[in-house]
């Protein structure tokens, strides 16, 4: 009889463990397109609830009010841009594809008078920069196949690229759907979280969440202030210098700004393209500027920053991005490093030994 009485009890429990894994696994399924929103939503709220509260507190308004407030000066910073860049991509790919054939195109400068005086080398190389002047038309006319097929290619690739950019701007703005919720219930759900881990690992668990926090903010204000920071320089430069598609490569260098050789490339390119068309002084310039200033705000602005946490790895940043962008598309380029950071400094904390309690016991061996 006890057999009879204790087998409906066995199979009750496996049915409901059966229909509880389906249900999460159905949900899942439904919510796996809006994986990255969410997440990205969530970061986004907990790096910025610190100006959250003082909005709230200092315009002395509801929940609801002030996460509308931070929605939309989040959408004047992030999405406006960016759909500004998107709606003139298309023109600035042929902007920069005719800027292009314009400089293969110009005739190629008399060698400065230092070159032939170099030791060995200088006369050699004077002689072959004369020959080449003269027989420019001929490799204009050698390379011209080669350049029409040149623009093909990158008139495909812009193509592709405007068509991401265009879904990275649909994900942020539902990523800022998702944070308005986020704000307005946030601090009810952030308890619940809070007791789950203390249930599960107690006095560590609350640690754990309080470096996941620091982590979240470290990242988010030195990844993206920085590719900001970064972003307005450029265009600031660009448009000094006058250099055409100033907004399109402005930000460019801010969403390469984590890879330690991604702004360098606009700033050079631009201090070529200066040279070529207008002269060595504006190309002095935009060197100064780019070095000393776009590039410098890497070094400055980001450990200003980061204020809290503790560094991560290049190799886990690099990692990230490029993980990031495959797994979850444009905000991959943020979500990716914020999500490795966090896993790396919870392991730390997690393999760290537990500090000793007053009569000598660890935490865990006086629970």
């Amino acid at each position: 009889m006890s057999n009879l009485t204790v087998s409906p009890s066995r199979l009750e429990r496996g049915i409901a463990a059966i229909l509880l894994a389906a249900l999460v696994i159905g949900c899942l399924l439904v919510l796996r397109p809006f994986v990255a929103a969410i997440l990205w939503g969530a970061i986004l709220v907990y790096a910025t609830w610190p100006v959250f509260a003082w909005v709230q507190i200092r315009l002395r308004i509801g929940r609801s009010a002030a996460a509308l407030i931070m929605i939309l000066a989040a959408f004047l910073i992030m999405v406006a841009p960016l759909a500004l860049v998107v709606s003139d991509f298309a023109d600035d790919v042929r902007d920069l594809l005719r800027n292009l054939r314009v400089v293969m195109s110009m005739s190629l400068p008399d060698p400065p008078a230092w070159v032939v005086q170099l030791p060995m080398v200088g006369p050699r190389i004077d002689e072959q920069w004369r020959k080449m002047s003269l027989e420019e038309q001929e490799l204009q006319t050698l390379a011209a196949p080669y350049l029409e097929a040149l623009g093909r290619w990158g008139w495909g690739k812009g193509v592709n690229i405007g068509i991401g950019l265009a879904q990275g701007t649909l994900e942020l703005v539902l990523a800022l759907f998702v944070a308005f919720f986020f704000y307005r219930d946030g601090a009810r759900l952030a308890g619940r979280v809070e007791g789950g881990l203390m249930r599960l690992a107690g006095q560590r668990g609350q640690r754990l969440l309080h470096v996941a926090g620091n982590t979240v903010q470290s990242v988010v204000y030195g990844i993206v202030g920085t590719a900001l920071v970064q972003a307005a320089l450029m265009l600031v430069g660009l448009t000094i210098a006058g250099v055409p598609n100033a907004m399109l490569l402005a930000f460019l260098t801010g969403i390469t700004s984590p890879l330690p050789i991604g702004p360098p490339i606009f700033w050079l390119g631009a201090a070529i393209w200066l040279y070529a068309t207008a002269g060595l002084g504006w190309c002095l310039f935009m060197l100064a500027w780019g070095a000393g200033l776009v590039s410098m705000a890497d070094n400055v602005v980001r450990p200003l920053l980061i204020s809290r946490g503790g560094t991560t790895p290049i190799v886990l940043t690099l990692l990230g991005i490029l993980g990031g962008v495959f797994a979850f598309g444009f905000l991959g380029l943020f979500l990716g490093p914020t999500l490795l950071a966090l896993g790396y400094s919870l392991l730390q904390e997690w393999t760290s030994p537990e500090p000793a309690a007053p009569d000598g016991r660890s935490a865990r061996g006086q629970s």
